[in-house]
């Protein structure tokens, strides 16, 4: 008895739980492609602020954990080949990048900090801040992959094509359209005129 009173509790539970499991389970992966550009922080600001990590270049240096840019402030980009058969890309900034870009290079240049580029967690080059930059263009030399720069020209506008429908729709989902149907059969009907 003890046993059956058991067993109906558990297929009760397992019948309720059910629309639970399936409305967060999902067979699509969302694709995430983060870009983070950090700048050089300090031992003093304390591990919540900064973490410590080893540069491309070997030297040990501290990271702010906040991140100076992100792919939310890019308006449009420009992709290329880097002279070591990586990828490079021109990141145009919007005017909130832009305006932290120009800020961070006034304030530190020629004191030898570096802003780490990170793509997806990957640690893609380190640029040494030796001049302002005032035209709210970023540059990645060198370090993307094949992956990496289609995925900026399939999310991004080209730069100087910004205001090109076809380009501004790239960060829309993809719809069909113009799709040719079939025929319906009174359409069939009316076309089949009889022979005079």
């Amino acid at each position: 008895m003890r046993r059956s009173i058991f067993l109906l509790s558990v297929l009760c539970l397992l019948v309720t739980l059910e629309p639970c499991v399936q409305a967060g389970a999902s067979n699509k992966k969302k694709e995430t492609f983060a870009i983070r550009i950090h700048g050089e922080g300090s031992a003093e600001d304390g591990e919540k602020f900064s973490v410590p990590l080893v540069l491309l270049d070997g030297r040990k240096a501290y990271l702010s954990i906040m991140p100076l840019l992100s792919e939310h402030d890019i308006k449009a980009v420009y992709p290329f080949r880097a002279e070591d058969g990586t990828g490079g890309a021109y990141l145009k900034l919007d005017g909130h990048g832009a305006n932290l870009l120009s800020e961070y290079s006034i304030e530190h240049m020629g004191r030898g900090t570096v802003l780490a580029v990170m793509i997806n967690g990957r640690q893609v080059v380190d640029l040494l801040v030796d001049k302002p930059v005032r035209d709210g263009v970023f540059v990645i030399p060198f370090g993307l992959s094949m992956a990496e720069e289609a995925h900026l020209v399939n999310s991004y506008p080209i730069i100087g094509n910004e205001n090109d429908p076809k380009q501004k729709r790239k960060k829309q989902p993809f719809s069909p359209t113009n799709i040719m149907l079939p025929p319906k059969a009174s359409d069939l009907k009316k076309a089949s005129a009889p022979l005079q």
